[in-house]
Parts: structure tokens; sequence; C-alpha cells
């Protein structure tokens, strides 16, 4: 939906609130894909904040992340989730604590993913409302072929483009 960013809508198709009462009161949003991005004094806020942590095209950072975190003590109340296609029917998602880590969090996510840290994603039990998809696939794959498919033929694209 234009206008809605990723990390809203991922949390909202995952069941995980950004904010929630006795959870968080705040979130912050950030990109972290190579290790001399934050700082070591931020990594040490981060990892002693309430706020609800997302860190977009983190994906294949999360092992980084994770590490990080729990170098600097961060609460073992709170989890992490990996959200891959988000909002889409091929949306993958991976829910772990950060102390033991779910074996999943670590295998390669097809892009876009974003992660959520925090208590708000214990929350995922009782609000996700979609079935987990078990079937890691590329979402656009389908439409890249339809795309080949009828511009290769332009008369089928015509018609499809009701344009014959």
């Amino acid at each position: 939906i234009p206008g809605v960013t990723a990390a809203s809508g991922a949390a909202a198709y995952a069941g995980i609130p950004l904010t929630a009462r006795d959870h968080s009161t705040a979130v912050r949003f950030l990109t972290y894909y190579k290790s001399d991005i934050l700082s070591e004094d931020y990594w040490k806020d981060l990892a002693n904040t309430d706020d609800t942590i997302v860190f977009y095209m983190s994906g294949e950072a999360a092992s980084d992340i994770v590490n990080k975190l729990c170098a600097h003590n961060i609460d073992p109340a709170k989890k992490i989730a990996l959200i891959a296609q988000a909002t889409t029917p091929m949306q993958q998602i991976c829910i772990s604590g950060l102390y033991e880590v779910d074996k999943r969090l670590y295998q390669r996510f097809i892009s876009p993913s974003l992660i959520i840290i925090g208590k708000v994603v214990n929350l995922h039990t009782s609000f996700a409302w979609l079935p987990e998809n078990e079937q890691p696939e590329h979402y656009f794959n389908p439409i890249a072929k339809l795309a080949t498919v009828l511009t290769d033929n332009k008369d089928k694209a015509k018609r499809y483009a009701g344009r014959a």
C-alpha cells in the first residue's frame, strides 16, 4: 500500500504490534548491512532499550545483529522475528529467542526481509492471523515469467492490455 512503511506492513501481517502496553512504548527504525555502521555505544544502547527495534535490509546480517546484542546483554525476554517477503502470499516468518537462536534464522531468506526485535515479538502467537508459509519461493518470479511471455507475443500482450 503506498505510503505505508514496510515495517508497519510487515509487522501487521506477521501479527506483531510495533508498540504495545507493557511491552514497548516506542519503536526505532534502523538500517544495518555492514559491521562498522553502528558504534559499540549504540549497540549497548540498543541492547538496553525497551523500544522495539526494526532493522531494514538486514536479513543476511541476522547473526551479526544477534551476536552484537547478546554481547551487550540484551534482556532474554526479548525475541527476534525475521520476516521475508512481507505482505505477499510467500511471506515467511522466523521467530526465535536471542540466546537460543532457531537455526532457520540463519538460513538464506528471500529478499526483501526485515528484522523486528523486542518484547512485542512475543505477541506473535496471540495476534498472528495468517498461516505460516513453509515454502520458500520468490513472490515476483511468476510475475516476471508472465511479463516475458506477454512481451514475447505482441498479439497476446495487446489482448491482455485490452487494446486488441
